[in-house]
């Protein structure tokens, strides 16, 4: 069968299965016990197929679970892809996208996969909330919600759900704080994206009536822990003014800064959380036990290889030396276990055919040649950004990105510096 990843996989049931084999969605509700409006909006592209559904269609239609749960998945990496547009790169393009800010970036990668945003709300939502959203809807509706100072060091996700058996939409908006400390002003910062939110919805449909909730979760991972309250009204200083006035919210706080404190549930937002704490943190040798048994676990995905996103964070965030001492400890394991394969097959994606060494590098370093010619030659920096473009901010922020490339290919060439291990190895 010829799928197309830009369809929903409700869509090919409907072009591929039902119509062919002239099932009707009456029929087809009958004999899997699935009501219709649950296929007719699957066929709509208004409900993902979950692993329950996906094992109900296998049973009825010849195929594997699997099957549709790889069509859900590409389905939904093709829409993060167009809504996170520059974030979420075609695969060959991980270590360039994987630059500049790489923490937002690994957070928006990983979240993209809807089944890890719906196994993570599950565990981190109060449960009075879980129970009556019908998880099937859940949808990534953007990002970059925040403000311009601080995308260093805050990340965001919007994701909409509906409830059970209604029709009105919620968003969940989540946070993610990567400062140090605690920012009692996060509470201020999310009254202002919420704003920029609803404005979003607005401009899609300018005839509503109502506003639509949106619960905010921080995720905080920082060096000490949070120790701020949670409630938008505790802003206020004392005053006589009667709290019926006064805004109150009070947004889901998750704090992380605790390194033994472990995320439960979905796997790859464990190892993100486990890199990310390990940049902060200075822990990469403390957590790589854990890291090892983790990617034991991870499977690969049809589309998207998470495996080389994660080494190249680790290679981005970490530097050389570091890496290099990680690496040994890859080697020193043999691949013995199931995670340690799963390294060796990510390590051996590093060599990248030359690509880390290549392209990106040689354009950067030649733009930074010509500008620092033209200053030594007394140009003015308005004569500078009039024939390349470059200004003196954004000529700093190209010897970083130089930095850092050349970090990645010192890596590639680690990576490649193991001829007894690759003979050992050589089945993988």
């Amino acid at each position: 069968m010829n799928n197309d990843k830009h369809f929903h996989p409700g869509r090919i049931l409907y072009d591929q299965f039902l119509i062919p084999k002239h099932i009707s969605v009456d029929h087809f509700s009958m004999q899997t016990g699935i009501t219709k409006n649950h296929i007719k909006d699957m066929i709509a592209g208004k409900r993902a197929v979950s692993k329950t559904t996906a094992r109900i269609l296998a049973q009825n239609l010849e195929t594997s679970p699997q099957y549709w749960i790889d069509l859900q998945r590409t389905y939904d990496f093709h829409i993060a892809r167009k809504l996170l547009k520059g974030i979420i790169p075609d695969d060959d393009a991980i270590e360039k996208a994987l630059i500049n800010n790489p923490h937002d970036k690994l957070i928006k990668i990983v979240f993209s996969d809807r089944q890890e945003a719906v196994d993570f709300f599950q565990d981190k939502l109060p449960k009075e909330l879980v129970e009556i959203i019908d998880w099937d809807t859940l949808e990534l509706e953007g990002s970059r919600f925040i403000d311009e100072e601080m995308q260093e060091s805050e990340s965001d996700l919007v994701f909409s759900v509906y409830f059970k058996n209604r029709r009105d939409k919620c968003f969940l908006y989540l946070l993610f704080e990567h400062q140090s400390t605690p920012d009692k002003w996060i509470r201020y910062r999310i009254i202002k994206y919420k704003t920029r939110i609803w404005d979003t919805v607005f401009e899609k449909n300018k005839n509503q009536d109502q506003l639509n909730p949106i619960v905010s979760l921080v995720f905080y991972i920082g060096e000490t822990s949070w120790n701020v309250s949670s409630e938008f009204s505790d802003l206020f200083y004392d005053t006589p003014v009667p709290q019926k006035y006064l805004p109150a919210f009070e947004h889901i706080l998750l704090d992380y800064s605790n390194r033994s404190l472990e995320l439960k549930g979905a796997i790859k937002i464990k190892i993100a959380h486990l890199l990310i704490q390990a940049h902060f943190k200075g822990c990469l040798k403390e957590i790589y036990e854990t890291l090892h048994d983790y990617f034991g676990y991870l499977k690969e995905h049809q589309g998207f290889n998470y495996f080389k996103v994660f080494f190249i964070y680790i290679a981005t965030t970490q530097g050389y030396e570091a890496f290099k001492e990680f690496i040994r400890m890859i080697r020193h394991d043999q691949g013995e276990k199931k995670g340690g394969t799963h390294m060796i097959r990510a390590l051996d994606e590093l060599k990248m055919e030359g690509r880390l060494e290549g392209r990106m590098e040689g354009e950067l370093k030649s733009k930074i040649a010509i500008i620092e010619n033209m200053r030594n030659n007394n140009y003015d920096w308005q004569s500078i950004y009039q024939v390349t473009g470059v200004d003196s901010a954004r000529l700093e922020e190209m010897k970083e990105e130089l930095v850092k490339i050349q970090t990645l290919s010192l890596v590639a060439a680690e990576a490649m510096n193991k001829s007894t291990y690759t003979q050992q190895h050589s089945h993988y």
